[in-house]
């Protein structure tokens, strides 16, 4: 199972977070950790998950897809 970051920049450009600032002020995280994540360098985990399944329905299986 691996990450992938595209569910979660989809669903931030919906509701118009067009910008890794924009997602990290949403979300009330450090601007350097979202860069990691939208990336694909670092995975967020536990409460992260939470906040991004909160802020922008992206659940953690759609983060870590099987078929990935």
């Amino acid at each position: 199972m691996s990450f992938t970051p595209v569910p979660l920049r989809t669903a931030a450009a919906a509701k118009g977070d067009n910008s890794v600032a924009a997602i990290s002020r949403r979300l009330h995280t450090p601007y350097a950790t979202v860069i990691r994540w939208t990336s694909g360098r670092s995975i967020p985990a536990g409460p992260a998950l939470a906040a991004i399944e909160r802020a922008y329905g992206v659940t953690p299986a759609a983060l870590f897809p099987a078929d990935a």
